[in-house]
């Protein structure tokens, strides 16, 4: 029998799934885990709690969000009708003020084209593959990996993935290398990660957070449950269970209950203290796995499902203060300067830390006031001559919405001269590094996949619960990689576009 095909049967043992057809079928995850340099991944972890800081901040800022985000109101009616609910829900005397964030940053390492020789056959090689990663020391030296930096690709403050799945992963690819006969130091190469865990004690906190607040506001809360708002045809389900079980096994007296924007038309209730029941059941926190895109959002009727749930006393993971920071503009904004330094010192390791992070950035209308129009002018002529090195990113969350190359160029030439212009932002393209690599899917069970050349994406999970000012969790809570074919521009795992991944050291 081979090793993909072993390694198969084991992925879908240890559960590495998805849902298609209403079936159980593997998710598509690497054979091997890849090559990630621990320097890198290191510093990608220890900057996370600065991120979920720097995003709360950003979210809490009513002036800052009024700035940056009304341009864009007029031309996204999805942004407006989030801003829509923010405004009726801003004012409550009773308006919840504990937050929770489940959030996953996403970066490539991206590899410097100005590199000498080599610097750059230094790096290739090692990274090359998992094998060669495997006959050399990790190397933790300053300056081995310099050509090399961290670029965050997006922040996600919603629905943040397969922080269940990947728990799974970890000991399939240490099954996966004893097959291959790469057995040393597995624990250290393939470290521990377990944001399952981490985000199911945050959200135990925030339920016990809850029942504190009904306490102090002279209320009695009954058993208390975790409402779960899920998509109708939701492929990335046993993701969701990997977490949720966690949380029960940690805590059996927590209820979940898992629910679509269209049953809580009916279900979803409000007593006069504006505590959320659901089939008679109190609920302390709202999961929301979904609402992220315009098409959750059919009809007035789903809007005021929404609305009902932000101005109840239940908390919100994310709140819609967090969703409307969760957009492409505001990381624009946050990725210059002058905006930064509204949240974070100058002369601040958290601001220097994060500010390395960003690619350059850029609005195409200068009312919008992140980029002026002399350079908005020269970035687009840049763009229209070498098009290969940005990426044209929409208001929208999901996958899938971005445009590279040719596309790029007619998607540009369309927009200009029009209001919707407001609603993109261009980023200069991440350059990352080449591995190869084999996936196993639903056909590895019959078929040798052969090997590939792959990029991946490094995913640092965080997680923040904040009351007021006071901060009571902000830590990082576990890293992923996604990869994908390196012919591939966009990296939906579940689509079929990625699959799952996660780090060799080295």
């Amino acid at each position: 029998m081979s090793i993909c095909k072993l390694a198969t049967e084991f992925a879908i043992s240890n559960g590495i799934l998805k849902q298609v057809d209403g079936n159980p079928s593997i998710l598509s995850c690497t054979l091997s885990p890849s090559p990630m340099p621990e320097l890198l991944l290191r510093k990608a972890q220890g900057i996370q709690c600065d991120f979920n800081l720097l995003y709360h901040k950003a979210a809490m800022d009513h002036e800052f969000l009024e700035m940056v985000l009304k341009p864009i109101l007029p031309v996204d009616p999805y942004l407006r009708s989030l801003w829509d609910v923010y405004l009726r829900t801003r004012g409550s005397e009773n308006r919840q003020k504990i937050v929770l964030g489940l959030n996953r940053s996403d970066y490539m390492l991206h590899l410097h084209e100005d590199l000498c020789d080599t610097k750059k056959k230094f790096i290739t090689h090692r990274l090359r593959n998992t094998k060669v990663a495997a006959e050399y020391e990790i190397e933790t030296q300053d300056g081995v990996w310099d050509g090399l930096s961290l670029r965050q690709v997006e922040f996600n403050m919603i629905a943040s993935s397969f922080g269940g799945l990947l728990q799974r992963l970890i000991p399939q690819h240490r099954i996966s290398l004893s097959l291959q006969g790469l057995s040393k130091n597995l624990a250290t190469r393939v470290p521990d990660c377990f944001p399952a865990d981490r985000f199911s004690e945050a959200l135990i906190s925030a339920c016990r957070m809850y029942v504190e607040d009904c306490s102090r506001r002279k209320l009695v809360p009954t058993k208390v449950s975790i409402l779960v708002v899920v998509g109708e045809n939701e492929g990335n389900i046993y993701d969701h269970r990997a977490l949720i079980g966690q949380l029960l096994l940690r805590n059996p007296d927590i209820g979940v209950l898992y629910r679509s924007f269209n049953s809580l038309k009916t279900e979803l209730k409000l007593d006069s203290d504006f505590r959320l029941f659901v089939n008679d059941e109190e609920i302390a926190v709202v999961y929301f796995r979904t609402g992220y895109t315009p098409d959750a959002f059919p009809d007035n009727e789903t809007w005021d499902v929404k609305y009902q749930l932000e101005k109840s006393l239940a908390i919100k993971c994310p709140c819609i203060q967090y969703m409307l920071a969760n957009t492409k503009i505001i990381q624009a904004a946050l990725s210059k300067p002058k905006y930064l330094s509204r949240f974070f010192q100058p002369n601040s390791s958290s601001y220097q830390n994060v500010l390395s992070t960003f690619a350059n950035q850029y609005t195409l209308d200068a009312e919008i006031g992140i980029s002026d129009s002399t350079e908005i002018q020269q970035v687009i002529n840049e763009c229209m001559l070498k098009p290969e090195n940005y990426v044209l990113k929409p208001q929208r969350e999901g996958g899938g919405n971005n445009y590279f190359g040719e596309q790029l160029v007619q998607k540009l030439k369309s927009i200009m001269n029009h209001h919707e212009r407001k609603d993109y932002v261009l980023m200069e393209r991440i350059r990352p590094y080449v591995f190869e690599n084999q996936v196993l899917n639903s056909f590895s069970k019959c078929n040798e996949p052969k090997v590939q050349e792959m990029v991946t994406e490094l995913g640092i999970f965080g997680a923040i619960l904040v009351c007021d000012d006071e901060i009571h969790l902000n830590e990082f809570s576990g890293h992923l990689l996604r990869s994908k074919p390196i012919e591939c521009n966009e990296g939906g795992i579940v689509a079929g576009f990625g699959c799952l991944d996660s780090p060799f050291i080295t």
